[in-house]
């Protein structure tokens, strides 16, 4: 078991956090131990088994399950489209993004992009606090080193996706969404990732989706990610 002070979150939530990484296999006294003293207002659990002990504990400990986090693999083979597919995919244009692309990307956030994610949907916090949250975790990722890449169809930003190097064969894809002009476009079921991954000479790509994005988890599928394995997701939140 790991417990996390994630400092850097109170800046994006204003309330002192801390994230609980439970595997299967770990005493149930010593997750017990770790919980009663945490100190935390906002906390997060990530169980990657389902014992149903843990589970107990969790809840009685005030711990609401909020999602999964499936997390999939892809080794950049070259997959089967539709020929609509294949049309799309050939028309999107992809390139590593410089700083207006990036304050494009915020303006498209901040009306919403990430509606499906825990913090947006917790009574807690808002949207606007969960569109903050997210650009200042990408602004974290490029100063780290991470490759922010935008989408162009047609010469307009049409989504982004961004990737960090594990090593030289793996990579993270860490983040990806479509713009809001070209959400019901089928453009969203296109995805460039492995293509660009294939370019920079990696050999795998990993990345982790919510199970409350059902459409991005499909389109995952259909393009050739295979599961590898879950977390499941509880917070806390302790009432001031």
């Amino acid at each position: 078991m790991k417990k996390i002070n994630t400092y850097w979150e109170e800046r994006n939530l204003g309330v002192s956090s801390e994230e609980l990484i439970i595997d299967d296999m770990d005493e149930l006294s010593l997750i017990d131990k770790e919980i009663s003293e945490s100190k935390a207002i906002y906390a997060v659990a990530k169980v990657s088994g389902l014992r149903n002990e843990i589970v107990s504990l969790l809840q009685e400990k005030g711990f609401v399950y909020i999602e999964d986090q499936i997390e999939l693999e892809h080794d950049l083979h070259e997959i089967n489209r539709s020929s609509v597919m294949q049309r799309m995919y050939d028309s999107l244009i992809c390139r590593r993004m410089d700083d207006n692309d990036l304050n494009e990307l915020y303006e498209e956030i901040g009306r919403g992009m990430f509606y499906t994610d825990r913090i947006s949907m917790d009574k807690h916090f808002s949207k606007e606090i969960a569109a903050k949250r997210y650009i200042n975790w990408i602004k974290d990722l490029v100063s780290e080193g991470a490759i922010p890449v935008v989408e162009k169809y047609k010469g307009e930003s049409a989504g982004f996706f961004i990737i960090k190097s594990v090593d030289d064969k793996l990579y993270n894809s860490i983040l990806g969404g479509g713009y809001e002009k070209y959400n019901k476009t089928g453009l969203g079921t296109v995805l460039k990732e492995m293509e660009y991954v294939r370019g920079l000479g990696g050999k795998r790509i990993r990345t982790s989706v919510s199970s409350n994005n059902i459409r991005q988890f499909r389109n995952l599928i259909i393009n050739g990610y295979l599961p590898v394995g879950v977390k499941h997701v509880f917070t806390r939140y302790i009432e001031k």
